[in-house]
């Protein structure tokens, strides 16, 4: 009787988990600050704040994401001031990686132009690479020196529309792409979710 209750609970608990995650927005793109990725602007190894003004962040924004390199970046802090008001901030931990750096921020409840970006970079001796376009129109300023150029930033958002909603539309395109619809993609995902649940109805069946 138990192992039956804690395969059931575990199966409720899958079945949740996805529901949960299908009933969440992905993230969209809500701006940009124009910057091309035409190369480097910079680099540092050492703790230091990098801040970039004369940005607009959106509305809604929730995630604010920097053109930083880094094989296994730094903790950082970040602060967003438009003026004397702090617009938003968040924070990321040791250990991202890549070309560009997410760094999650409490929502932005309305637009806000003529916006500094403070980001600061923790105390630990990894490379970090500034990326963006260089000119010498508002640079980014590493500390109290001025960068080669700006650095590329953008926000974003959840969308309107949740995973779930997206799913149907997704798979008819992919369907397009390879042939046979969004059928292609449903019915395998169908036959897996009847495979596992058939699974555990045999398995609970067999301990009786």
């Amino acid at each position: 009787m138990r192992i039956r209750l804690t395969i059931a609970i575990a199966f409720a608990l899958i079945v949740v988990a996805i529901g949960v995650g299908l009933a969440r927005s992905p993230l969209v793109r809500a701006g940009t600050d124009g910057t091309a990725l035409s190369g480097e602007v910079g680099a540092t190894a050492v703790p230091t704040t990098i801040c970039q003004g004369e940005e607009t962040v959106p509305a809604g924004t929730t995630v604010i994401r920097a053109s930083m390199l880094s094989l296994l970046g730094p903790r950082i802090k970040l602060v967003a001031r438009s003026g004397s008001q702090t617009v938003t901030t968040g924070e990321i931990g040791y250990g991202w990686t890549g070309s560009v750096v997410s760094i999650p921020v409490h929502r932005v409840s309305g637009a806000h132009s003529h916006t500094t970006i403070c980001m600061s970079l923790a105390k630990r001796r990894q490379l970090v690479n500034v990326r963006g376009m260089n000119t010498k129109t508002s640079p980014a300023v590493n500390g109290k020196a001025p960068m080669a150029g700006r650095m590329g930033i953008e926000y974003l958002r959840p969308d309107n529309k949740s995973w779930a909603s997206l799913l149907t539309p997704t798979a008819r395109r992919i369907g397009l792409n390879v042939g046979g619809g969004a059928a292609i993609v449903l019915l395998p995902l169908l036959l897996l979710l009847s495979t596992a649940a058939l699974t555990s109805w045999l398995l609970v069946r067999d301990l009786r």
